[in-house]
């Protein structure tokens, strides 16, 4: 077979053979060749195995809910694979439901606001956020959330302010520091996403995350050419 026929038998039949076989010979045409329907070809590939092994991540989480109840980061992870695969209305009806039977519990909005988040229904995600701070005002991760919200929603002052606030309340959590140095760069503020990305490689530095830093250097690098040539 060649190659256009071992991808549309992975397409159809999810054979990690068929990929396996098809993969080198797009490579070794496209090092022969620089043609857009080949690329298109082999980006549609890539693309189904993607999908495919999203799909198996999102079983192995759903098995590890299964294992270990108490532990939320699966949860997150389910969130975000879901997503992964266009498919956010899953754990959006998903945590409805367990919030639904467990109102007052903190941990339930912090799932659901990140559900409303990765379907980028922003609004509703805000009103979980705050309604689960009425009952945590002090919850960090909720306090995340709102932030993340409140910046998909254009209020980027109150965004950076809730993610500062963020830290103060879980400095071991850093991932506030991220959405700052994103949001910040979007905005066109590049000095103050230097600073940020300054403030996560200090973060890593500190604790010994030598490789954790090299992608934020590698970032404040880019800022720092781009402030330049400002």
């Amino acid at each position: 077979m060649d190659m256009d026929e071992l991808r549309e038998r992975y397409e159809a039949l999810g054979d990690e053979r068929d990929f396996l076989a098809a993969k080198p010979l797009f490579e070794r045409a496209l090092a022969d060749s620089d043609d857009a329907r080949l690329l298109n070809s082999y980006g549609f590939l890539l693309e189904s195995h993607g999908r495919n092994e999203l799909r198996q991540a999102v079983a192995l989480y759903e098995r590890a809910i299964e294992l270990d109840p108490e532990w939320d980061k699966p949860h997150y992870q389910l969130i975000s694979a879901r997503a992964g695969l266009r498919e956010p209305e899953r754990p959006v009806a998903y945590y409805e439901q367990r919030l639904r039977a467990a109102p007052a519990s903190v941990r339930e909005h912090r799932f659901l606001a990140q559900a409303y988040l990765a379907a980028h229904t922003y609004a509703t995600a805000l009103e979980i956020a705050e309604a689960g701070l009425v009952l945590a005002p002090d919850d960090a991760a909720l306090t995340a959330s709102r932030g993340e919200a409140k910046a998909g929603l254009g209020e980027v002052e109150a965004a950076l302010a809730d993610w500062r606030r963020a830290l103060e309340l879980d400095p071991e959590d850093i991932g506030a520091l991220y959405s700052s140095a994103f949001l910040l760069e979007r905005e066109g503020r590049l000095r103050e996403s230097a600073d940020a990305w300054q403030a996560i490689i200090d973060w890593n530095d500190a604790r010994g995350l030598s490789v954790e830093s090299e992608w934020p250097k590698r970032e404040l690098e880019r800022l720092h050419a781009a402030i330049e040539d400002a």
